[in-house]
């Protein structure tokens, strides 16, 4: 088995509260019934504030990179520039944060294998080039990415992790997940466009995995269990256009998870040989207040088991892969040895992907 060692978190400079963003999204929409609609979806977002590589979206900063009056004229690749500039620090300062946790630097510790995760930019030589220069890792280091999965993108990366330290087992696994969606706004007037704008920031998480034999307190990852709903295939998805990284994200999702949370739990559950009862806590990935919620009513789980998921929603907004990571982080602050973690994401597909954890 593998084990969570570490989980380092961070965010950009630009912190802005939700009421200053609607004033900015309604000024790019320029249009009555569309503020109205951002109203309503921004004031039951449970979202207070996120988080950008860019200073845009305060209009009392004054400054813009991308967006200004003229916001179609941006381009995709003047958004993937931005991506290559903003992402790599915004990394680093992640890594740096994971290994300060463990009293340790990235250079004393000794890293076998990097693998980075992002869908909100690509390029080649990517980020795992980058990063393995700048962290001076060897050249001929094990590397890979995990690209265009969405937000349950994370919980690939830490298959993988495990895989590599079941077979190796003097393995150190970096993953490093960053994400730049503010990057991708576009003022089109639909509901999937309306809610990307109103829910997604920037963040960047990075985990240091290694053999469960490990002498540090961690998560033991127990397993994990994916499907992929069909029925919700048109749902939820990424497209490439001459503009942006163009997001689907239909308003039924919530209700086609709401049918199906029961029976992924079962079905997770006996994969894992654990009792859903027995779990101690839950890590939901918060891609909309929705979503939380209806898990919550139809798990019939606690305020207490909901918290940390409505806290980082609350806090940074859906920043896509990294939010799983900075939930389970906010959850390690306050676990108990043998305690157990059941962890849910979301991502296109509809693919569903869960993972157990115990803390030990």
């Amino acid at each position: 088995m593998s084990k969570i060692i570490s989980i380092g978190t961070a965010v950009p400079m630009h912190r802005t509260d939700q009421p200053v963003i609607l004033e900015f999204m309604q000024a790019a929409y320029g249009n009555d019934i569309v503020s109205r609609k951002l109203s309503v979806l921004f004031n039951n977002s449970g979202i207070r504030s996120r988080f950008s590589v860019l200073p845009d979206f305060d209009k009392r900063n004054q400054q813009h990179v991308l967006f200004n009056e003229t916001h179609s004229d941006v381009n995709v690749e003047e958004r993937l520039n931005v991506f290559k500039e903003k992402a790599i620090p915004l990394a680093m300062d992640a890594i740096e944060n994971a290994f300060l946790k463990i009293n340790t630097s990235s250079d004393q510790f000794g890293i076998t294998h990097l693998i980075t995760v992002s869908c909100t930019g690509l390029y080649a030589p990517g980020l795992d080039a980058v990063l393995i220069e700048q962290l001076k890792l060897p050249n001929d280091i094990f590397h890979t990415s995990v690209n265009f999965l969405g937000c349950n993108a994370a919980f690939h990366a830490l298959k993988i992790a495990d895989m590599i330290t079941k077979s190796e087992t003097n393995a150190k696994v970096l993953i490093v997940c960053v994400e730049l969606c503010t990057l991708h706004f576009q003022p089109k007037n639909d509901h999937d466009h309306l809610l990307s704008n109103t829910i997604f920031g920037d963040g960047a998480a990075a985990v240091i995995v290694t053999s469960a034999d490990a002498q540090r307190n961690g998560l033991t990852l127990n397993g994990f269990y994916s499907l992929i709903l069909n029925k919700g295939k048109d749902l939820m998805g990424w497209n490439i256009t001459p503009v942006n990284f163009e997001m689907i994200l239909d308003a039924k999702i919530p209700e086609v998870i709401a049918e199906e949370v029961k029976n992924i739990l079962i079905n997770a559950s006996k994969k894992f040989k654990v009792n859903p009862e027995s779990i101690s806590r839950w890590a939901i990935h918060p891609g909309g207040k929705r979503i939380v919620d209806v898990i919550k009513n139809n798990l019939q789980l606690s305020d207490a088991d909901t918290a940390a998921s409505y806290k980082i929603l609350d806090e940074y907004g859906n920043m896509s892969s990294p939010t799983i990571l900075f939930v389970l982080n906010e959850l390690m602050e306050i676990l108990k040895k043998d305690e157990s973690i059941f962890s849910i994401g979301f991502g296109p597909g509809l693919s569903i992907e869960t993972a157990l954890f115990i803390y030990d």
